[in-house]
């Protein structure tokens, strides 16, 4: 009976990563794969890049740019990549943290939705999962805005070299771990009472949460697309900055080793 039920635990184990993890992570499966070499800081329509060197490059809301404090002459060619540049990274970090409360919002559905035909609607697992997400939320609000509201990003803070910190992920991941391991007792005489409930058959019972974990995954597949619709047009709009910056580079004197944006497995896009 004990590999039978460790069987099942696997059998759940797999819809929960399947449902929950793939869809609250769907700009990282995209395949738009962006790390940051230098420093991005924007705050209240200032956009701050600190290169590898140590040059600041500024470019405030009216699109003015500074190199170390020093006000830059533009052409109207090195104007267009400067408003491109600001105007594609100024609508990127709304977008992705977009992406990323959806994202959690959708994980949450269906991370709750897996204990409670696991253990039933009234279990106490799901209450610690409303607490893992409200937390997690929280985190994301407190980490990208402040406290009127304005979004506020600071990449010197983030974990990982990334276009955003993407730790509350890691942190996502581990407390699920760390609860299912903490429930897996329940967990396990959950799943018992139910094979005994289909008379003991292994087969009927992986069939029954195979049928459930596809109807899971209708009833999320219009959200997940959604939100994978979204992780594209990102990837698109950083395209368009990445291409901007090369642009920038070339033609901007004092800009010669401004390379922020590392976009991989991506072809430069043109307006």
């Amino acid at each position: 009976m004990s590999n039978k039920l460790l069987i099942s635990v696997a059998v759940a184990g797999a819809l929960l990563s399947g449902q929950a993890m793939a869809h609250g992570n769907s700009f990282q499966n995209n395949s738009c794969d962006i790390e940051l070499d230098g420093e991005l800081q924007y705050y209240q329509g200032d956009l701050t890049v600190t290169t590898e060197s140590g040059s600041v490059m500024r470019i405030d809301k009216q699109h003015n740019l500074t190199i170390n404090g020093e006000a830059i002459s533009l052409n109207s060619e090195q104007q267009q990549w400067v408003d491109q540049y600001y105007d594609s990274i100024d609508m990127a970090i709304p977008m992705t943290l977009t992406i990323a409360s959806e994202g959690l919002q959708i994980a949450n559905v269906a991370v709750t939705e897996v204990f409670t035909e696991l253990l039933g609607g009234s279990n106490s697992m799901n209450d610690d999962f409303s607490e893992l997400f409200t937390s997690l939320e929280a985190k994301l609000n407190t980490s990208f805005y402040d406290e009127a509201g304005n979004i506020r990003v600071d990449s010197t803070k983030f974990d990982e070299p990334g276009w955003f910190d993407e730790s509350w992920e890691d942190e996502f991941e581990s407390q699920i771990e760390s609860l299912v391991s903490e429930s897996m007792g329940r967990i396990l005489i959950a799943l018992g009472t139910q094979m005994l409930w289909e008379g003991g058959d292994m087969s009927e019972f992986e069939q029954k949460m195979e049928r459930w974990g596809e109807d899971l995954e209708h009833r999320l597949e219009t959200q997940a697309n959604a939100l994978e619709e979204k992780a594209d047009a990102l990837c698109e709009v950083l395209q368009k900055a990445d291409y901007a910056e090369n642009r920038m580079q070339a033609s901007i004197n004092g800009l010669d080793d401004l390379n922020l944006l590392e976009l991989e497995s991506s072809d430069e896009m043109k307006m």
